[in-house]
């Protein structure tokens, strides 16, 4: 039977488990990075959703806002339309005038000045929104 032989670590074996230890070290290091990173990326994800759904609330408020706007508007000339047709068909004068006034104020007015105040207000933060 052979004589066991005993292993006395030679300087190239000191290197290699230096190198080993090393690039555990590495690894051990970019383990805790990933998982840095992976949070940060789940910390960004749950940010977006709450600004993409905030987006959408304040898009569909806007929306319809401007569709109530310029429906009531609609609304509005339609009758006074009506009420000018009424007028021209029975002849009365002071009808006819009275519509084209009411047409005129609703006609330069700007429907818009109203939305860039909700707009304002919706984007100062330091003001609350109604609460339901």
């Amino acid at each position: 039977m052979e004589e066991e032989q005993m292993m006395v670590p030679d300087s190239s074996g000191l290197s290699s488990a230096n190198e080993f230890m090393g690039k555990m070290d590495q690894a051990m290091d970019l383990y805790a990075r990933c998982k840095e990173v992976t949070e940060k990326r789940k910390t960004v994800e749950a940010w977006s959703k709450v600004k993409i759904t905030e987006t959408v609330a304040k898009y569909k408020a806007c929306q319809d806002l401007l569709n109530h706007t310029f429906g009531e508007r609609d609304k509005a000339l339609s009758k006074y339309y009506e009420l000018l047709d009424k007028a021209v068909d029975s002849g009365d004068n002071q009808l006819i005038l009275s519509a084209l006034q009411g047409i005129s104020g609703i006609v330069t007015s700007s429907p818009l000045s109203d939305f860039q105040e909700f707009v304002r207000v919706w984007d100062d933060t330091s003001q609350p929104l109604l609460d339901f």
